[in-house]
């Protein structure tokens, strides 16, 4: 059999309906348009990959994400087909796959057609915390340390020697050699032909990493080291200090084999009395709140939020003590509260606190919007998000689409219709502005201005080179005239396949559709509260 057979297009789709929450760049569509004529798209997607050595994968989407201390880390997003195809590829190869146990990040799901590749990352990083409490107690050192940029610098050569080391013995020779072939050619068009770095936030990706550090893992235990990791956060324990500090140049070493670097400003030999109490400070509290949570008592939901409510309190009113991932993990709960209607007199402020660390914490965008986003009709929400759209802090593109796709998802009030549409108006007119953001800026415009204002878009699209840019054109342009929009975007259905897909798509709406979010519901928190939470996204890829 050849490789092509043994890929399943359509559970690799299935995993990236999951995967895709954590796009950095989401699609325009939600991948809706697609999804319409699935089969089709799989089947056609399938007749590409018959010739591994033959297939073209195609350009990726690019932006720089903000990370803590204002420095950049450049991110690709695969477009669809080349996705799946990714996907697919490391669903194969995963059940032939077992981590060292000292590997606690990325755990495959026990059942193999899940629509989760992996077991939920809640219970694996608390997991990963409670053991290295428990090593604390057993013993007095304790090396603490992550790599620097892991994703950006894994070794394109090197990860396929590792999977051919791997799978071997497991997977068809003729297969394998498939496999070798195909994901070098994806990786290097992901990665401006360079010959390292595989993209990261996403399922496969997570997979491969854990690949590439599995002969350090199994060189470190070889060593006799105790020996924990959470996808790149590394600890070590020890019973003395120059025994840690000999670990530490070993780990060194062994890493600088494999093209990688330990981060040294996150790199230290403690005293696990030191880490004891630390940890203990950070995650007592924390458990204390989820088993209230979990419980879904509502007199203990209730105690849930009162210590909430406590910790943030402590968090904001002492700057010495603030902690930015503890701040994150209590704006998720009060997502859940919100939702939930508890905690009601508390939200407002919240929801200024987070306003507030638009600026200083940008690499949490992500999670301060969809707590926003709860506040639909809100006048403090809505006019300072456009203050900051307006001020000179708008610097990032990935903060500036995310806080253009918070003002679709609420309803904007009258009084501050102008304004935002100005703001909009400006960004899709630019062609000095990140693509993504020009593609919301214009489903915004559409969805908030008036006739004149859809026509003016409309007329755009010819104007417009990226394909992507022309879809959110056709998003944009939904409410006009009924007979005068379908003969547009009849006319757009001529100029490529996704234009097509996207015009049909648009067709077979019942109403008009600006975005596909949808608040949480209940205490359902598995799937919420992974180690995100209380990290920075990219924190294990620094």
């Amino acid at each position: 059999m050849s490789l092509n057979e043994h890929l399943d297009l359509h559970k690799a789709y299935k995993r990236i309906q999951q995967d895709k929450r954590d796009d950095t760049l989401p699609d325009i569509a939600n991948y809706r348009d697609y999804e319409r004529l699935l089969n089709e798209n799989l089947e056609i997607l399938r007749s590409q990959i018959h010739i591994p050595n033959q297939y073209q994968a195609k350009t990726p989407s690019f932006i720089d994400i903000p990370k803590k201390g204002f420095t950049l880390r450049p991110v690709a997003l695969p477009k669809i087909d080349d996705r799946i195809i990714y996907q697919a590829v490391a669903d194969f190869l995963a059940p032939h796959f077992q981590p060292e146990p000292c590997v606690y990040s990325n755990i495959l799901s026990r059942e193999l057609n899940s629509s989760r590749m992996f077991l939920p990352g809640v219970d694996l990083w608390l997991k990963f915390q409670n053991d290295v409490e428990i090593f604390c107690t057993k013993f007095p050192y304790m090396v603490e340390t992550d790599i620097t940029a892991y994703f950006e610098h894994i070794g394109h050569r090197l990860l396929t020697n590792r999977i051919q080391d791997i799978f071997a013995k497991k997977v068809d020779e003729t297969v394998l050699k498939d496999i070798k072939v195909l994901l070098p050619r994806l990786w290097r068009r992901w990665n401006k032909n360079k010959d390292f770095g595989i993209p990261q936030v996403n399922d496969a990706s997570s997979f491969f990493a854990n690949l590439f550090l599995d002969e350090l893992d199994k060189w470190m235990l070889r060593q006799g080291y105790i020996f924990l990791r959470y996808v790149d956060d590394i600890r070590v324990f020890t019973q003395d200090e120059p025994t840690a500090r000999r670990a530490l140049a070993d780990l060194i070493t062994e890493l600088r084999d494999m093209g990688l670097y330990v981060a040294s400003g996150k790199t230290s030999i403690k005293e696990t009395s030191v880490v004891l109490a630390e940890l203990r400070e950070k995650s007592e509290r924390m458990n204390l709140i989820e088993t209230e949570i979990k419980s879904g008592v509502p007199a203990r939901l209730e105690v849930a939020a009162q210590m909430l409510q406590e910790f943030i309190a402590e968090l904001i009113n002492d700057p010495e003590k603030f902690n930015d991932r503890q701040f994150r993990y209590c704006v998720n709960r009060f997502k859940r509260l919100k939702v939930n209607k508890l905690a009601l007199d508390a939200h407002d402020n919240i929801a200024n606190e987070v306003l507030n660390r638009l600026t200083t914490m940008p690499y949490s965008t992500d999670i301060f919007i969809d707590y926003l986003s709860l506040f639909s009709e809100s006048e403090n929400v809505q006019r300072r998000t456009i203050e900051f759209l307006e001020s000179n802090y708008n610097i990032y593109p990935w903060q500036e689409l995310l806080l253009i796709e918070l003002l679709i998802r609420l309803e904007i009030l009258p009084e501050l219709q102008d304004r935002a549409l100005s703001v909009s108006r400006v960004i899709a007119r630019s062609n000095y502005k990140h693509p993504a953001c020009r593609e919301r800026a214009f489903v915004f415009w559409g969805k908030n201005g008036d006739y004149a204002d859809r026509r003016e878009i409309r007329a755009r699209y010819h104007n417009e080179t990226q394909e992507e840019i022309k879809r959110a054109i056709l998003f944009a342009i939904q409410e006009m005239q009924t007979g005068e929009r379908n003969n547009f975007l009849a006319t757009a259905s001529n100029d490529s396949t996704a234009l097509k897909m996207t015009a049909d798509y648009i067709q077979s709406l019942s109403g008009s559709l600006y975005h596909y979010y949808k608040p949480p519901s209940g205490f359902e928190i598995s799937e919420d509260w992974d180690s995100n939470d209380i990290d920075d996204p990219f924190a294990h890829d620094t």
